[in-house]
């Protein structure tokens, strides 16, 4: 948020983070918990969880991160505008404007998003967990 200040309830917090990461580490939906966030909230999420699944990919994987594999199987803003009957201009809906302007419509596009990255971190926990199996 450019020139408005944030407040402490507008902060993604500590326990709100952890509660993400252990309902990935139990395989568990998040949705529900992303339904409870305000807008300014949900945008940290998104990012506090890109960058969780950057880093466990390069933790447990031997080939490079490729981004392409997780934007892939996201809806694009493109046919999610149309499916919202959206004429706003597509950058609103790739950018971040559409957030603060519409936060229900482009709140459920990236909340849609982030259960796709959640499912690539899942992916990667059982592949970690499939690679113990063998090695040991």
């Amino acid at each position: 948020m450019s020139n408005i200040e944030m407040t402490d309830v507008d902060k993604l917090t500590f326990g709100q983070k952890l509660e993400m990461m252990v309902r990935l580490i139990n395989r568990q939906s998040i949705r529900s918990l992303l339904d409870t966030l305000s807008t300014t909230q949900l945008v940290q999420a998104h990012h506090f969880l890109w960058d969780m699944m950057v880093e466990i990919h390069f933790r447990s994987q031997e080939h490079i991160f490729r981004r392409e594999d997780v934007t892939q199987k996201m809806i694009p803003s493109a046919k999610y505008q149309k499916m919202q009957n959206c004429d706003l201009r597509i950058d609103y809906c790739k950018g971040v404007e559409c957030i603060w302007s519409n936060p229900e419509c482009a709140g459920n596009k990236v909340k849609n998003n982030m259960e796709v990255m959640a499912q690539y971190i899942i992916e990667l926990f059982d592949q970690a967990n499939t690679k113990k199996m063998v090695a040991g």
